[in-house]
């Protein structure tokens, strides 16, 4: 029974690793011909590209670097290259003319290696591969540089450490986000109570999580203590305090709703994830909840306000993971914050 549990989990794995491989392919020649189009369209414009397709975190942090670019070459035509559930970061950018959705790793290689692109600024650390392709993607100036996912957070923040890594001086600019008009009203027609604490409780690596329990605590303390209502966003609920005052709405924002409702907020607390960063660039004062990832100890991913201390405390119980973050140093962050609480 195993043996055939183990074939059928070994052929569904080729299955989709061959038609994603024809995928790929099929993909690389309608982009290379809609590219040569963009070419053709443009004119006299150099095409230029910028290379940062993954994770939410690492495409906000980096967001100045389209600025930079378009003043490096304010008569391009500026791509950035993106993956799919990502593009919503990028869309709407002033200084872009457009996105190129990536399929995976190994399509920006062979998109790359046509030299279709005038200029290319790649942000990627090498070896991040595709789990289906066996090309290796290689970023020869972030290899000359000596930067590795051993040693990237050593270096700096996001942005100054893959500015560099696309070939650009090291930057430390505040990220922005740029949140249309259309998307607002949608969060309007939520009829959020005003001035919420927002929350986020739960990131894609289990290292970087505060234990539920202590969440919980925290929110029913917050919501006895203070008027504010609090709103937990994020991909899963990890709250399951029921009070008039909290709102769940895990799983239902897109990526600029949720950055809307952030920016909406009197008070952000959560992980080091990419809400984090969406607070981060949209001005919103913060306590961020750190701890040791991997090898990496005293680390700090953001640039600008919360680089320079601007409306953000810092909890970091060095050489201890997140998990291990006192509970008592998250509250006594939220009361210097949101003050002491008025006697009823």
């Amino acid at each position: 029974m195993a043996s055939w549990s183990n074939q059928r989990a070994l052929w569904t794995y080729r299955y989709h690793k061959y038609i994603h491989i024809i995928g790929k392919y099929r993909s690389v020649v309608w982009k290379y011909l809609y590219l040569r189009w963009l070419k053709y369209k443009a004119a006299d414009r150099p095409l230029v590209a910028i290379v940062l397709s993954e994770q939410m975190g690492d495409i906000i942090a980096c967001e100045p670097v389209a600025r930079e670019v378009r003043q490096r070459h304010p008569n391009a035509y500026i791509i950035w290259l993106v993956r799919k559930q990502y593009v919503e970061l990028v869309e709407h950018h002033p200084d872009l003319d457009g996105y190129l959705i990536e399929k995976c790793p190994s399509e920006r290689i062979y998109l790359l290696r046509t030299g279709i692109f005038d200029k290319v600024y790649n942000m990627h650390i090498s070896h991040r591969k595709c789990k289906y392709c066996p090309e290796d993607p290689v970023n020869p100036t972030a290899d000359q540089i000596g930067l590795t996912f051993d040693n990237y957070y050593h270096r700096g923040d996001l942005l100054y450490m893959f500015s560099q890594a696309a070939g650009l001086p090291a930057m430390t600019a505040d990220p922005k986000m740029y949140i249309p008009e259309s998307i607002r009203q949608r969060v309007a027609a939520l009829r959020l109570q005003e001035s919420p604490i927002v929350i986020h409780c739960q990131s894609s690596h289990i290292m970087r999580d505060w234990p539920a329990e202590n969440w919980n605590r925290l929110v029913k303390w917050l919501l006895d203590t203070y008027p504010y209502p609090v709103i937990e966003i994020g991909l899963q609920p990890v709250v399951t305090e029921e009070h008039p005052n909290f709102r769940n709405l895990c799983g239902q924002l897109s990526l600029l709703e949720t950055a809307e409702v952030i920016r909406n907020a009197h008070l952000f607390i959560g992980i080091d994830s990419g809400p984090a960063h969406m607070a981060n660039a949209n001005g919103a004062n913060g306590i961020i909840l750190l701890g040791q990832l991997f090898d990496f100890v005293d680390y700090l991913p953001y640039s600008g306000r919360y680089k320079r201390g601007e409306g953000i405390t810092i909890l970091n119980n060095y050489g201890h993971p997140c998990s291990e973050l006192p509970y008592g140093w998250v509250q006594d962050a939220a009361l210097q914050r949101l003050g002491q609480p008025k006697l009823v």
